[in-house]
């Protein structure tokens, strides 16, 4: 019996550059290359997908990728997302291309699992919305680290070329590829409509600038009507995909489509900085917190039957640990899906921003070697389940 390949693809967030998953897929390849049962017969790959460089929206990634996919060997495939590189990965998964319909047993075609690292589904916390916009962004600092090419052993991760984001039509014509070796599936891959509507950088400058003193923000929105229109281009250009996150339709659309993903497998594993007390962040004053930042943002609205509470001054309790991103819980529940968020507790960092970024480098992770078996142990479970559905 031949074995079936199991392909891992690494996508990287917004401007993610090759310094993000560190040494965490070679680590992950050998965690799992040495723990595939035997009755399995499975062959796990690992492949880093280069950074997504283009100045279009989240929709043209999307195809790009799907248009990629299809171009390589077949087998099952697991994306693994961190950041806005899991919006990406979920927009993947759930296209019409990867979905065969609604009837009994169906399954999808080829991505079958997602596993996201901190991906704001529902959006950034506002908290940190200068800082982690920034944290997302490439900066002078990241020339000094060691790149994934020189952390990560070449013959056990593959690094696909750069170009098939930077020029993917270039480049697919170079494959030399006809369109009809392609899957039908794919071959006429479609590009969503959702794209940022009109208004949405204004929205979300206003939604920016009223939670920053930060005298950049505060000049873009001074100047957004007034004749620069170039530079206001060149920002709507350069934040087309990473704008998405200030769009709440399209955030509870997109997760929506992730929740009711029939057949497919998923997690978000989102951090967390150490508590400074036991109470874990599903606590009362978390909970609230997160609830009014679902409301203020448009992503859930209040049930009809939704009292005020009473605003009697409260005992002061310790603060939980900060997140990065917003969470599905209280009010988020009502979204579904929170089954699917497991927490990572990020103890070597001071705040929530360097726990996002440092998820895949030890030091800051005291935990990494956890994580890499937490993941592991979820990657072979689904290859279990994955060899269960095969006819």
């Amino acid at each position: 019996m031949s074995l079936t390949t199991v392909h891992l693809v690494y996508i990287h967030g917004f401007q993610g550059n090759d310094t993000t998953f560190q040494s965490f897929p070679t680590h992950l390849q050998e965690h799992v290359a040495a723990r595939v049962p035997a009755h399995l017969k499975v062959k796990i790959i690992s492949r880093i997908y280069p950074t997504y460089k283009s100045v279009k929206p989240i929709s043209h990634a999307t195809k790009n990728f799907l248009e990629w996919l299809s171009t390589q060997p077949p087998g099952p495939v697991i994306l693994l997302g961190h950041s806005m590189g899991g919006l990406l990965a979920a927009e993947a998964a759930t296209h019409p291309s990867n979905n065969p319909g609604e009837h009994p047993g169906a399954k999808p075609r080829r991505i079958m699992g997602m596993i996201a690292f901190d991906c704001p589904y529902l959006g950034m916390h506002p908290h940190v919305i200068i800082s982690g916009i920034s944290s997302l962004l490439p900066g002078d600092k990241d020339d000094e680290k060691a790149s994934e090419v020189e952390m990560n052993n070449m013959d056990k991760v593959n690094m696909v070329d750069a170009k098939v984001t930077d020029d993917w039509e270039g480049f697919k014509r170079k494959l030399d590829v006809s369109t009809t070796s392609l899957s039908s599936s794919h071959s006429s891959i479609s590009q969503s409509s959702r794209s940022p509507s009109p208004g949405l950088l204004d929205r979300a400058l206003d939604y920016v600038s009223a939670r920053s003193d930060d005298p950049i923000v505060r000049w873009v929105r001074k100047h957004r009507d007034e004749p620069l229109k170039a530079g206001k281009r060149w920002i709507v250009e350069r934040f087309q995909f990473g704008i998405c996150m200030f769009d709440p339709p399209g955030l509870r659309e997109r997760y929506a489509n992730l929740v009711g993903w029939k057949g497919g497998l998923w997690v978000n594993y989102w951090t967390q900085t150490r508590p400074k007390s036991p109470r874990l962040s599903d606590s009362e004053d978390d909970v609230a917190e997160n609830d009014a930042v679902l409301l203020e943002t448009g992503v859930v609205h209040a049930p009809p039957d939704k009292k005020k509470k009473d605003s009697k001054k409260k005992e002061k309790k310790p603060k939980p640990g900060k997140h990065f991103i917003v969470l599905p819980t209280g009010l988020g529940k009502l979204l579904g899906g929170d089954s699917n968020w497991e927490r990572v507790l990020i103890e070597g960092v001071n705040d929530e921003v360097a726990a996002h970024t440092g998820l895949f480098i030890p030091r800051q992770n005291l935990d990494y070697q956890g994580l890499v078996e937490r993941t592991g142990t979820k990657v072979l479970n689904w290859c279990e389940k994955i060899h269960n559905r095969a006819p």
